[in-house]
């Protein structure tokens, strides 16, 4: 059955990348409307359980990763089944999308969030998004050399790689630098544009994990593992910088 799933999956790649984003962007948007009406008192075990659950997905990623099992024989089979079925234009277009969670790319945006906030002397927000990024990433970092999996084989010559598969340096990235920037716009901008950023963050973070699988890059357990502990992490960020404000 594992196969089965696994060409489904690989046949239906298209369709995929674009309903997940925007179920994501969706879902993303009504957790957002209803953590506006919770009262304050009910904000912080949110925090904690989001922080907990998320944690727990990436240590059972993590577990099941060490053990062999059913989720790594999952991720070869869907790994050698898009080998087999992706196109090239889709490949060509996948490996310029990627680059919205590319390292570097990433490092400047962030970079340049922590200066517009010093500009403006939001002192306590700037120190939040060099803290919550940056560490963010050695978080990665960290992780990646300590489990050392091997990425999946890809040989269609669009994009260069290098370093461990597990977790996605690009989901994590995503997730916490997109995070970060989602929250500062919730705390800065105008009401109207609260909901509309929440999906549109939570969209495109989905977009450039799929591109890392769809790519071949990444076996798909190192992305979702990549969003949970980056998840994890942005949550704690965000409760501790709500308790300061």
């Amino acid at each position: 059955m594992t196969n089965v799933y696994a060409a489904w999956v690989a046949s239906h790649a298209l369709l995929l990348f674009i309903a997940l984003p925007l179920l994501s962007g969706a879902a993303a948007m009504l957790a957002a409307r209803g953590w506006q009406q919770l009262p304050c008192r009910g904000r912080a075990p949110c925090f904690a359980a989001a922080a907990g659950a998320s944690f727990a997905l990436f240590l059972v990623f993590a577990y099941a990763v060490g053990q062999q099992g059913a989720v790594v024989a999952f991720d070869e089979a869907l790994a050698g089944a898009l080998s087999l079925s992706m196109s090239m234009w889709l490949l060509w277009l996948l490996s310029w999308f990627t680059y919205l969670g590319d390292r570097n790319f990433l490092t400047v945006v962030s970079v340049l969030m922590t200066l517009g906030l010093l500009w403006n002397r939001q002192w306590r927000l700037a120190l939040f998004c060099a803290v919550a990024t940056a560490a963010g990433g050695a978080l990665n970092w960290m992780l990646k050399h300590s489990f050392e999996r091997v990425r999946p084989e890809h040989g269609y010559g669009y994009i260069n790689v290098s370093g461990w598969s597990f977790p996605s340096g690009h989901a994590s990235a995503a997730m916490a630098v997109y995070g970060t920037a989602c929250y500062l716009v919730w705390r800065l901008a105008p009401p109207a544009w609260r909901l509309p950023a929440v999906a549109i963050m939570a969209a495109l973070v989905m977009a450039v994990g799929l591109s890392r699988i769809l790519l071949q890059v990444h076996f798909a357990s190192d992305v979702f593992a990549g969003f949970a502990v980056s998840f994890g992490w942005l949550a704690l960020c965000v409760a501790a910088a709500q308790r300061w404000r």
